[in-house]
């Protein structure tokens, strides 16, 4: 990783190690972890930008939205775009609610779910598109499993509670979303 910092940067060899435990501390702080929980220097103080946006939310802002999926809109038939505006109306009043859509395969589904993710992230909302399985992910932008985006354990014990701490990047994303898909 130095080595790419080195070619890509004109920097003293010096922040080289800075630089990279940056990146290692963002990359460690996605999964949940510390850098100081690992056999690593500390983090100089002046490198931790305390009001710098955290990279579980930069992620997230920086989903691709294909220009296809913004076209959407204009082509959902008139059952979906009653889904559409129910389900939109609710998010943009800052209400909350719960929607299932359902229905035999074909009828467009994921055609509307992604409807709803490119409007919202075009106004740059937050959705976080979850879903079951790893495979359905692939079809939802920045899709990602459930038990992935929150830390949910495949072996579900019957006294299992999924623990979010209230001052971690995860919670703080959980609270800037418009939507969980």
């Amino acid at each position: 990783m130095a080595e790419g910092f080195q070619t890509t940067n004109n920097v003293m060899e010096s922040n080289l190690t800075n630089m990279l435990l940056k990146d290692l501390n963002e990359l460690l702080n996605l999964n949940g972890k510390k850098i100081k929980y690992y056999d690593l220097p500390s983090l100089p103080p002046n490198t931790i930008d305390k009001d710098a946006i955290p990279s579980i939310i930069q992620e997230e802002l920086a989903v691709d939205i294909p220009n296809e999926d913004i076209e959407y809109v204009a082509k959902v038939n008139n059952d979906q775009m009653i889904v559409f505006k129910t389900i939109m109306n609710v998010i943009v009043q800052k209400h909350s609610g719960v929607f299932f859509v359902d229905g035999p395969r074909g009828i467009g589904k994921t055609f509307i779910y992604r409807t709803i993710m490119a409007s919202l992230r075009s106004r740059r909302e937050i959705v976080l598109a979850t879903i079951s399985s790893g495979i359905a992910a692939t079809l939802l932008l920045g899709g990602r499993t459930a038990h992935s985006r929150f830390k949910i354990p495949i072996d579900i014990q019957p006294s299992f509670i999924c623990v979010i701490q209230k001052e971690k990047d995860l919670a703080n994303l959980i609270r800037v979303v418009a939507a969980i898909i």
